[in-house]
This record gives C-alpha cells, sequence and structure tokens, in this order.
C-alpha cells in the first residue's frame, strides 16, 4: 500500500529463516576472535544476530543466541600496538595462554572483558562460549575425528572451491606443542582413533610427543567453523563479507559441514565492515579502531543500537562520531524526526534511554555556556522555554555532551564563553561598532528569544552598512574569542541577553 514504511531488512530476514527452515527452535551465533580491542565493526556481527533473536522472539519462536569467543586462535603476529621484546617469542601461541597487554590476566580476556560488559549495556544477552572450553572439554572430539578420517575429502573441497592446491602434508588438526604452546609450529606425524590420540613434531623444540587429542591442538578455520556448527547446532550465524564471497570460508565451511559432518551449514546473514569515517576499514590487528566501550560514553546504548539496526547489514556504514551521532541522538529521541526508522528504534531499546525533547547539539551548546553546573543548565533552558521529561534523564544526556565534547567533537564546535572581552575584538571598524551599540540597546527589551534576535543581528548589520558574516565573525571574537560559533542569535539566548549587551558594549568602547 503507497504510503507505507518499507519491511524492515529483520522482518524480511526472518520471513525467509521461516520460509526455508520451518518455526524453530532456533540456535542463532556469533563469533569474534579477540586479537585486539573488539570494536564497533565487530558489533555489527553480534547485534546482527541479536536483532534476529528480538525477531523471532515477537513471533513467539524460541530462539537461543550465544557468542563464541575465538580466544583459542593463534596470535599472528607481534601487531603494532605491542611490544616485540615481550609478544615475539608467543606468536603462534593461543590468546588464552599468553600474557596481557597490561596487567595480570590473559591477552584474550583482556580485550574480551571490556566487550562483555558492552554487550550488557546494550541488552545483547548471549551465552559466552570461550573456544578454547570448546577444544579442552572434548566438546568437539567426536568432529576432529570425523576430519581426520576425512582430510582427502577436505583437501579436496578446499582445492575445487578456493582453487589453491593443498600441500601434501596439510592437516585439519594444528597440534599445540606442549612446551612452546605453538599452533602454528607443529607438524601432525600420525593421530590414532581407537586411543584418541596424535603423535606430532615441534621442530624448535625438537620435540616430538604423543599426547590426548583433547586439550592438544584445534582444527585450522576452514574446518573448525563448519566443525562448530556442527557441534553446537547453530541454524542462524551473521558473518563479514569477506567470509561471505565467492570460496570464502562460508563456501568451503557449507560444503564441509554437509560432507563429513553431516549437518546443514546455518542460515548466512552477511555484513559489511564498518568504517571510520576518513580512515577507512576497522581493524584490531591495525589498531584503526573505536572500541565499543569508548562510544558508549558518548553516546546511549540506544542510539548506537540504532545505528546499526537502521541500515540492512550489506548496506555500507561509516561511524563518525564527530557529527553523525549528534543527529542519531535526535532521530531516537523525537519521534517525529524526518529521517526517523521506528521499526528500527523499536528493535534498538536497550532500557534506560528516557526522551528528553531538546536537539542534542543545543545541550552541547547548553554545556558548554553552563560550564559542567546542571543547575545553570536548567536555568538557562528554562529561559529558552524548555520542557524535558526528568532531571535525571536531562543529566544524562549532558554528562553524555559533556564527554562527547572532550574526546570526539569538532573543534569548531567547541567553545567557552570568555569572562573578560578578549584581546582579539579590540580592534573592530567604527561600523561594526556602532552596530554593536545599536545592537547593545535593542537587548535590553524583554522577552526576546532567539529568533528575535538574529532579526535584531540583521537589522543592525544593514542599517550600519556591515556584511552579515562580518558582524557574526566581531559577534563571536567579542564573546568567545573564535571567529565562529553557534547560530548568533539562539547562542546569544543561551548566554542570556543582558551578558551579551554588556559584551557588546565594551567591545564598542574598546
Amino acid at each position: 500500500m503507497a504510503g507505507l514504511p518499507a519491511q524492515h531488512w529483520a522482518d524480511k530476514a526472518v520471513d525467509q529463516l521461516l520460509a526455508e527452515r520451518g518455526h524453530g527452535p532456533f540456535l542463532v551465533a556469533s563469533g569474534i576472535s579477540p586479537s585486539g580491542r573488539i570494536h564497533v565493526g565487530n558489533l555489527r556481527e553480534v547485534l546482527t544476530a541479536d536483532i534476529i533473536c528480538r525477531v523471532l522472539r515477537e513471533r513467539g519462536i524460541s530462539a537461543r543466541l550465544i557468542f563464541v569467543a575465538d580466544d583459542y586462535d593463534a596470535l599472528r603476529k607481534v601487531y603494532p600496538f605491542l611490544d616485540p621484546a615481550v609478544y615475539t617469542k608467543f606468536v603462534g601461541a593461543p590468546l588464552s595462554e599468553i600474557p596481557a597487554p597490561q596487567g595480570p590476566g590473559t591477552y584474550a580476556e583482556f580485550f574480551l572483558q571490556p566487550f562483555l560488559a558492552s554487550l550488557t549495556r546494550l541488552k545483547i544477552e548471549a551465552e559466552l562460549i570461550r573456544a578454547s572450553e570448546l577444544y579442552r572439554s572434548g566438546a568437539l572430539l567426536p568432529q576432529i575425528i570425523q576430519a581426520l578420517r576425512a582430510r582427502d575429502t577436505i583437501a579436496e573441497i578446499l582445492t575445487r572451491i578456493t582453487g589453491k592446491e593443498i600441500e601434501a602434508g596439510w592437516s585439519p588438526f594444528m597440534p599445540q606443542c606442549s612446551r612452546c604452546k605453538s599452533l602454528t609450529a607443529t607438524e601432525l606425524i600420525a593421530w590414532n582413533e581407537h586411543q584418541q590420540t596424535i603423535t606430532y613434531r615441534c621442530p624448535p623444540c625438537n620435540l616430538d610427543e604423543t599426547v590426548p587429542i583433547t586439550g592438544h591442538g584445534k582444527l585450522t578455520w576452514r574446518v573448525d567453523w563448519p566443525a562448530r556448527w556442527a557441534a553446537l547446532r547453530v541454524d542462524v550465524e551473521p558473518f563479514g563479507k569477506d567470509h561471505g564471497g565467492k570460496g570464502g570460508s562460508y563456501d568451503t565451511g557449507k560444503e564441509i559441514v554437509s560432507s563429513v559432518f553431516g549437518f546443514r551449514a546455518p542460515f548466512p546473514l552477511i555484513y559489511e565492515w564498518i568504517r571510520l569515517k576518513g580512515l577507512g576499514d576497522m581493524s584490531s590487528s591495525k589498531g584503526n579502531v573505536v572500541a565499543v566501550d569508548e562510544v558508549l560514553e558518548v553516546i546511549p546504548p540506544d542510539v548506537l543500537r540504532y545505528f546499526i539496526t537502521r541500515p540492512a547489514p550489506k548496506a555500507s556504514l561509516a561511524l563518525d562520531l564527530a557529527g553523525q551521532m549528534v543527529n542519531l541522538v535526535d532521530e531516537v529521541d523525537d519521534e517525529h524526526a524526518k529521517q526517523r526508522d521506528a521499526r528500527a528504534v523499536a528493535l534498538s531499546q536497550a532500557g534506560g534511554f528516557v526522551p528528553i525533547g531538546i536537539p542534542f547539539n543545543h545541550v552541547v551548546n547548553v554545556v558548554q555556556v553552563a560550564q559542567g553546573d546542571f543547575a545553570r543548565v536548567k536555568e538557562i533552558l528554562k529561559r529558552s522555554h524548555y520542557t524535558w521529561s526528568s532531571d535525571a534523564a536531562l543529566e544524562a544526556r549532558c554528562a553524555y555532551a559533556q564527554r562527547w565534547l572532550e574526546r570526539f567533537a569538532p573543534d569548531d564546535v567547541k567553545f567557552s564563553v570568555q569572562p573578560e572581552l578578549p584581546a582579539c575584538a579590540r580592534d573592530f571598524s567604527p561600523a561594526v561598532r556602532a552596530a554593536f551599540s545599536a545592537l547593545a540597546a535593542r537587548l535590553e527589551q524583554p522577552g526576546l528569544n532567539g529568533e528575535d534576535i538574529h532579526r535584531a543581528l540583521y537589522e543592525a548589520a544593514g542599517a550600519h552598512g556591515v556584511p552579515m558574516p562580518e558582524l557574526c565573525r566581531a559577534f563571536y571574537l567579542a564573546v568567545i574569542g573564535k571567529e565562529r560559533g553557534p547560530r548568533a542569535g539562539w547562542f546569544a539566548e543561551i548566554i542570556g541577553p543582558a551578558f551579551v549587551a554588556e559584551r557588546l558594549r565594551q567591545a564598542a568602547a574598546a
């Protein structure tokens, strides 16, 4: 029907899922390797899984969400944020068995724990499964044995689909050296299905050893993923475009899970990576990231959810914390906002977000004028005839605004009302001084609002032959010592017409 909004991507995806796979229950999975700071780009995977679960549950269908932390992955290299003197010897060892970059604990937990705390704030209730525990517990032992039996079948699948020849000595299982802990320096020599053991060699350690399969290694990634699908009985999983491309991990996994493990590949949801505006795709290993907990310091959880929930997973998405987030806060806050996606807002509920009915950029300006004094914030807003839902909600929004100003706001948004006439505002032309004198007199009239003051600026500029841009520039120099600032009339209303009138008189007389 004309005029109705398009169906949200999550509702379409669930329609397709139900049409293809019946009516559940469903296990929805996501997973991340904690090789570095877990960033907003990683969040797209987990949040996409969470949204699908929410839609399924809305329809009365049982859905369980799991998050697999790939903490048994090997450290690939010494990343730029690591000390080579410390970490060179750990390359190849599992992330769960090497020290944290700072403080006690393991490398994996150092990066994992802040992300898990962020998931709680985002109301993503996922059951945590650590890959290291899956392997140590023997949960994947049946799949490991199946993979070792089917080594040649897997090699043929990988060669045919990827177009890359598999080396003669290749094994789907990577033994872990009991001495150096490496998963990548070892060679599988033999295995015994009856005794459930492997014999491996570690050339750097000059070690040959026979050990139980369980707890002494892991499957290579392209076999590990389908093995996990089968062991955990995964029905739905989002994954990045790198895994979803032709010849990618999903293509090979789909055939391996069917041919080797006797299970059907999960319903796929392929997502595009999130870019940092001006800096390209986020990458933990390169350090080109904004961590989820950092973003949650400057915008509410509902708004971060909305940022990812609104576009379809395959849509390109750029994170612009300097500008875009200000508008997104207003889209979630104001149900009449032009670009607002009401369905995305409904799926973005994280609890604790209370609309206040005041534009976020206005809050940003008021917070700066008030210099952190919440009582003064309220006084300024009342003078401008604003009302708000509760003091607690307003104070929380002010705190987000203050942190955004400190961490991500562009310089042209930041200002400080100068307590005295700045030195740079002592050399205006006679015409500007005359315009300031006239404007100061006009500001003494009671009941002026921002629109009235802005009109008075135009009138003063015209009456004294001063171009409006020149008069505004002089106004900002006199008040904040910068050539640009918030829209002048409304800015004067925020500061207070009496204060502005006195400052303009000072500038006119200087």
